[in-house]
């Protein structure tokens, strides 16, 4: 029987699973969309939004990141294979 302490622990690192996968379902479609608008239809947007497109590449992919990471520290530390 786990104590309240790991019940604690437990629900935390269930709650950064949680948070990761929202992570990477919200920003995997931002940066595909400013993929799409930095270069196949970059002719039909101005230089700003193209540059602000840009920018919010590079923060989304690494949030990407970000998200992929603490879903792996969450499954491992919830003994669950880590994907």
């Amino acid at each position: 029987m786990l104590d309240t302490y790991t019940l604690k622990i437990r629900r935390r690192f269930e709650l950064l699973l949680k948070a990761g996968n929202l992570t990477l379902l919200l920003s995997t479609p931002l940066l595909l969309l400013t993929v799409v608008i930095c270069y196949p239809l970059s002719h039909y947007f101005s230089i700003p939004a193209q540059v602000a497109g840009h920018i919010f590449m590079i923060i989304s992919a690494t949030f990407i990141k970000i998200g992929y990471v603490s879903r792996c520290v969450a499954q491992y530390n919830l003994c669950q294979e880590v994907r």
